[in-house]
């Protein structure tokens, strides 16, 4: 089953963040980095519909705020919308460095930055933090995942610094709440909130790990490593990234440690249980970027070959591969709150978009559709031969 309505734009910068906050729009960052190399920095609002008869014309810019030539470019993004404010409809979060020389010199990095997006459709600046007490002058630590709850009362911030810190913050205020460093000091390679109760449980995971905090009172929940079937299987894989299916599941994605493959797990936070794992491909090692739709009952997943798998959810079997979507280096993933679109951003510039019609996912899988065809083969042969 192939999705046969897609589209693409080169927005004029590499793509390091792409979320829809809506089901028509889609926010993007990025940028050249300090100095620009003759590339802006920039945040951009794109509009993507598909009733257009030009297909040129899908996805079409709409907002843009360029940023300081003498920063660096955005890292990372999120949004969610905002709850009763009639003028401002959603809140953008990108996590975006000043300059070497301010880092430098002086230890101020405000590298978190506040947007709205307007009842009116315009992209506004709020304000802009530091949430680190300090700043060791590196300049080569970046904002490396900022993450939101889905009702924005909740944001989290971490840099590539390690060991990592998660910052827990406040929306609205743009104050730290406080700080989370793992015992013993670890790497998190990727966090996510909660869902279903405005992102009350964080839960990361280190390269052989999964954790949970509460994010109201920074106490840990639950640690894998306290199961020692599952903590056995988990270093098995080199964990990678993670997002929440329900307050109690996520699906967490990995390659095998010493091999080759890229393998998705689900994993039950209360009962500290793998329930499923599947090698989704051995193609590719590494998943680079993910997400999911819950309605669409679809995970999308890139590897580190440019590669965009589609697999189902419930079963996670492997519905669909579209390989070299990109020139090179898919960094984003992201699926619009209905399910009806997916997009993907690179580093090559691109952003591509595809239409997903609604029961993708009860199509016949990779595997499936090779069982079908085998099997066709021989009932063919065998009429022939009473023949």
């Amino acid at each position: 089953m192939s999705l046969k309505e897609t589209a693409s734009i080169d927005v004029g910068f590499p793509i390091m963040g792409a979320k829809f906050f809506n089901n028509k729009t889609i926010i993007v960052a990025g940028g050249g980095g300090e100095g620009n190399n003759g590339i802006p920095n920039k945040i951009t609002a794109i509009k993507c519909s598909f009733k257009v008869t030009d297909a040129k014309r899908r996805l079409q810019r709409f907002r843009e705020i360029t940023l300081p030539a003498n920063e660096d470019s955005p890292q990372c993004l999120d949004t969610a919308p905002i709850v009763d404010d009639e003028e401002n409809k959603f809140s953008i979060f990108v996590g975006c460095n000043q300059s070497s020389q301010l880092i430098k010199s002086m230890s101020i990095n405000n590298n978190l930055r506040k947007y709205v997006y307007t009842a009116e459709e315009h992209l506004r600046f709020v304000d802009a933090a530091q949430l680190e007490e300090e700043i060791k002058g590196d300049a080569n630590d970046y904002p490396k995942t900022i993450r939101l709850s889905p009702k924005n009362g909740v944001g989290c911030l971490m840099t590539s610094t390690v060991p990592s810190t998660i910052y827990i913050f406040n929306p609205d205020l743009l104050e730290l709440k406080f700080k989370f460093r793992p015992t013993p000091d670890a790497e998190i390679k990727d966090f996510a909130l909660s869902p279903n109760d405005d992102g009350k449980t964080l839960c990361y995971v280190t390269s052989s790990g999964i954790e949970t905090i509460s994010t109201s009172t920074s106490q840990p929940i639950a640690s894998s490593a306290k199961n020692q079937k599952v903590d056995a299987e988990l270093k098995k894989l080199i964990l990678s990234k993670v997002r929440f299916i329900d307050d109690e599941n996520v699906i967490v994605a990995a390659s095998i440690r010493g091999g080759s493959g890229a393998v998705l797990l689900k994993y039950n936070l209360a009962d500290q249980k793998i329930t499923n794992k599947v090698v989704v491909s051995k193609k590719f090692k590494n998943i680079v970027a993910f997400d999911l739709s819950l309605s669409q009952n679809l995970v999308a997943v890139a590897g580190n070959d440019v590669t965009l798998t589609l697999i189902r959810l419930s079963d996670l079997s492997v519905i669909k591969t579209y390989p070299k979507l990109h020139a090179f280096a898919i960094t984003s993933v992201t699926f619009s709150p209905n399910g009806s679109k997916l997009a993907t951003g690179s580093a090559a510039s691109t952003l591509h978009v595809f239409r997903i019609p609604q029961n993708f996912s009860r199509g016949k899988s990779t595997l499936g559709s090779l069982i079908q065809y085998l099997f066709t083969v021989l009932v063919v042969a065998a009429v022939a031969v009473l023949l």
